[in-house]
């Protein structure tokens, strides 16, 4: 079945020939083997899994079948890794892939983007990782390898491996998940380096995002050299105030369902039925499901109206306000220089949010260059500068700094 994908708005779908792992089923361990010639070869001691601390890995298997990935020779490995909840410090698993240039890494090793992927869903079957087309993220994995990276994909927490909860729009669990993968990766292989820079766009930029307001408390024994996000969903709280104003688009109708219902799992006595209606409710799996006919699911979104998630009081809008607001960043002073991009189109991410987030942080001291592209939107946001920008950083290269009053 076809895994429903979306950059946080559902718009496409992407088949797999590997089913969704059932869930409860254990993550399976195989034998570290190249699956092409001339690909990274991947140590077999066992000092490349145990232990139990962040990063540490715990089972791998062989990613065989993407296109994009064999067409570069890399190697790809599907892994299970320790880490942290962001609120807490509640130690987790989570799953993800690590793509290996082939070849002989540079001196200190490959250098490593994380990747922050875009959002596929809530359910532990919504695992990238877990298909073989990466549900059409190898593409790009791809061309960070053949620019000399190697890259570590969380899948984050509550996607892949059971018994976790996803904490979506939650930065500093999703930040912790992105330098883990990178802690993993050289786990893994110590080919692999420790400088690495944070990349991803929607949900993925939000997890870029909340890896550089972790590094500094949480990412000792890396070197984080910048951080590109692009559309990120850094402070959804507006998402309260327009459910009860009636004014969500249609994306922010569909990530507000994914929202309540984490929250519903993270925050015992939150209760759903205040913010949807019984009819919605009776609808409310199919909503989340990622993997149910496609058609079926987009239809449903589709007839999901502001009137089916309208707060009952005032109160309840305040608090759902509050709980988004505590999972936003900045929280604090971010490790590097950042490159933020977004649109002023974006009909999931508003960019006066997104223009709120950039004020806190720019008035923090946070370098950042800001990119905020005219008449774009979330999807069609232009990225070409992308690339060229994180490697100009894992070159040492000074970032530009367009926060107001800073050059």
């Amino acid at each position: 079945m076809p895994l429903i994908v979306m950059s946080l708005a559902l718009v496409a779908g992407c088949s797999t020939s590997e089913p969704p792992r059932p869930a409860g089923d254990s993550p399976v361990v195989r034998s570290i083997a190249p699956p092409f010639d001339g690909s990274a070869q991947i140590p077999t001691t066992s000092a490349s899994t145990g232990g139990t601390g962040p990063g540490a890995v715990v089972s791998t298997s062989i990613l065989e079948d993407n296109t994009e990935l064999q067409d570069v020779d890399a190697k790809a490995i599907r892994m299970v890794f320790r880490s942290t909840e962001g609120t807490g410090g509640k130690p987790t698993e989570v799953s993800g892939l690590v793509a290996i240039p082939p070849g002989v890494a540079p001196e200190g090793g490959w250098p490593v983007i994380a990747f922050g992927h875009g959002t596929t869903g809530v359910l532990d079957k919504c695992a990238p990782s877990q298909f073989d087309t990466l549900v059409g993220n190898g593409s790009m994995i791809a061309s960070m390898i053949q620019s000399g990276f190697a890259v570590a994909m969380p899948d984050y927490q509550g996607l892949g491996v059971p018994g976790y909860r996803h904490p979506f729009l939650d930065g500093a669990t999703f930040g912790n998940n992105m330098i883990d993968a990178v802690r993993a990766a050289h786990n893994l292989d110590p080919a692999i380096g420790t400088r690495w820079a944070a990349f991803g766009h929607s949900l993925g930029g939000l997890a870029a995002w909340g890896a550089a307001d972790r590094a500094g408390a949480y990412g000792q024994g890396l070197d984080l050299t910048g951080t590109l996000a692009m559309a990120p969903p850094a402070d959804m709280s507006g998402l309260a105030d327009a459910a009860q104003n009636g004014t969500l688009t249609a994306d922010q109708r569909v990530a507000l369902i994914f929202a309540l219902q984490t929250l519903s799992w993270s925050n015992p006595g939150f209760d759903l039925d205040r913010y949807r209606t019984p009819s919605l409710a009776q609808k409310w799996d199919l909503l989340l499901d990622c993997t149910a006919n496609l058609n079926e699911v987009l239809k449903a979104r589709e007839a999901v109206t502001n009137a089916d998630l309208k707060p009952d009081t005032p109160a309840d809008t305040t608090r759902l306000r509050d709980l988004l607001e505590a999972l936003a960043v900045p929280k604090n002073k971010i490790t590097g220089p950042m490159l933020l991009m977004y649109g002023t189109k974006d009909t999931l991410v508003d960019y006066r949010w997104t223009d709120a987030a950039v004020k806190r942080a720019c008035a923090q001291g946070d370098v950042i260059d800001i990119d905020k592209r005219m008449g774009q939107g979330h999807s069609d946001l232009e990225s070409a500068r992308g690339l060229p920008w994180i490697k100009d950083r894992i070159d040492g290269h000074t970032a530009d700094n367009t926060c107001p009053g800073r050059t």
